[in-house]
């Protein structure tokens, strides 16, 4: 089965774009605006200086991928790229699997991996956009400080209504 860009991003009609990234400005190194947002819940985002940064909300991090957008697009034709941020298997696999994204939902872990979760299917649900990148934000700024191998027995997670 071929699968495109629109099937590994989601469409950010009904989302809060300007909200979306607030529980991130910790690990920012400059202001920066979602431009495309995957259908494993990571994101692009671009930065005041037009810089293109990847928000990897499984790893708790914010990398830069393009010094400016017009690089960025040139990297969605790269397939080693895509493959590296999209992941475009795993989203077959959810999709064969029965789990299917409405409107403004990504797929999720239903354990974070950083809260000892796994990364097999049976881990997998979906989850409103905000909600998810909202939490992971919140969850990793939290742990961010711990040392490698801390057991985490007890997390708050902020009401975000």
């Amino acid at each position: 089965m071929e699968i495109t860009l629109n099937d590994l991003t989601i469409n950010p009609e009904g989302v809060d774009i300007d909200e979306l990234l607030q529980d991130w400005t910790w690990a920012m190194s400059e202001p920066m605006r979602p431009v495309l947002l995957t259908a494993l819940g990571d994101l692009f985002a671009q930065g005041d200086s037009g810089a293109v940064y990847f928000v990897d909300v499984i790893e708790g991090e914010i990398r830069t991928v393009a010094e400016d957008g017009t690089t960025f697009e040139d990297l969605l034709s790269d397939a080693e790229f895509v493959a590296d941020h999209f992941f475009p298997a795993r989203v077959l696999e959810l999709r064969d699997a029965g789990i299917q994204l409405e409107a403004n939902q990504v797929y999720s872990h239903q354990q974070p991996l950083v809260l000892g979760g796994n990364d097999e299917l049976e881990n997998y649900e979906t989850s409103d956009v905000s909600v998810y990148i909202s939490i992971q934000g919140q969850i990793h700024e939290q742990v961010k400080d711990l040392p490698e191998g801390t057991v985490i027995s007890d997390v708050e997670i902020e009401d975000i209504e």
